[in-house]
């Protein structure tokens, strides 16, 4: 989970520099309303980041002197730079926090060049294709399984639910691709 924070940090600091307070605020809206982040993880996350040469603390400037608030604003290095560039072109393993990590992923797109959005979507495409066979053969199994009829309709209905969410998503990518494609002039990356 560190390697998605730590994603998620380095890409906000490329742009501008940040106090850990609005880092904290963007990282909780960006991660939904079931899952929050904790000062207990962002702030050793914030000083690692630091110890390893991939962010560092700048000077606040006087206007926020002048209101008498002592923030701590950090800016990305370019070995942090690097850092971010790397993470972003890192496949993402197949685990639970799959979503999150391609969504934090996504909300960087500005920061990558086209070939690479496009890489990371048709990696996330693979990945729906691979929670689709999943389920189809979950719904298989629960077809020829010794299961009571009630359950079974209930479990073959809920996997079906799962598979129309998933085509959504699917919609969504290509949508995205092809948007991409064509303001990259029409060429082909498949």
């Amino acid at each position: 989970m560190n390697r998605i924070y730590e994603l998620f940090v380095l890409g906000e600091l490329i742009d501008r520099t940040m106090h850990g307070y609005l880092l904290y605020s963007i990282l909780n809206k960006a991660v939904g309303p079931l899952r929050k982040i904790s000062w207990g993880v962002l702030y050793p996350l914030i000083h690692g980041l630091e110890n390893e040469a991939l962010i560092e603390q700048v000077a606040e400037d006087d206007s926020e002197k002048e209101k008498g608030k002592k923030k701590k604003n950090y800016r990305i290095t370019e070995e942090g730079k690097r850092r971010f560039y790397r993470l972003m072109e890192e496949p993402i393993d197949y685990k639970p926090e799959y979503e999150l990590h391609f969504q934090i992923k996504m909300s960087n797109f500005d920061q990558i060049e086209q070939d690479l959005q496009l890489t990371i979507l048709y990696q996330y495409k693979d990945y729906l294709k691979f929670l689709t066979r999943h389920i189809e053969g979950n719904v298989h199994d629960i077809l020829k399984a010794d299961i009571p009829e009630g359950e079974r309709k209930n479990l073959v209905r809920l996997n079906k639910h799962r598979l129309m969410k998933i085509e959504m998503d699917e919609t969504w990518v290509d949508q995205n691709i092809e948007r991409i494609k064509k303001k990259d002039g029409g060429s082909s990356h498949e």
